[in-house]
């Protein structure tokens, strides 16, 4: 069961291992948030949901990929580039191992090419620093819902 978080008045659900993710019962396009900062991830939660987007928060890699057998239902996953347990490109390398092909979207608190380029290699659709958030993640979500999802590596414009 899914473990709600209060915080500054927005709920925060967290989707814990046992839980298939399920995108059929509903009409919302599901985001997969993988951010170890829960304030983040509330920050990115009131910029989708407004969309109309179900948000769900998992705070590393490990939480997501514990529940890959509904990641692919989803309409995109939006990773920190560095977490606890592994990196956003090393978390695309292991979805895209599963056979997921959700499109990646990739954040980072501050530029680092070379982080920008193993992401875009290993698939993101794209590496979006934190301060530009507000601006691109919700284009980039009424982009995936009206064209539907991208295939891996295919940038958004």
């Amino acid at each position: 069961m899914p473990r709600t978080v209060h915080g500054d008045g927005v709920t925060l659900q967290f989707a814990m291992a046992v839980d298939p993710i399920n995108n059929t019962s509903t009409s919302r396009p599901t985001v997969l948030v993988v951010e170890p900062d829960e304030a983040e991830a509330l920050h990115i939660r009131a910029l989708l949901e407004p969309l109309g987007a179900l948000v769900l928060h998992f705070p590393d890699g490990s939480s997501l990929l514990g529940v890959a057998a509904g990641i692919a239902e989803a309409t995109c996953v939006i990773s920190e580039m560095t977490l606890p347990d592994t990196t956003g490109a090393e978390l695309i390398v292991a979805l895209r191992r599963l056979g997921i092909r959700a499109p990646v979207i990739l954040l980072a608190a501050e530029t680092d090419v070379a982080a920008a380029v193993a992401g875009m290699r290993a698939g993101a659709i794209d590496y979006i620093e934190k301060p530009q958030m507000g601006r691109l993640l919700p284009a980039h979500l009424r982009r995936l819902i009206e064209h539907g999802s991208l295939s891996s590596g295919q940038v958004l414009g």
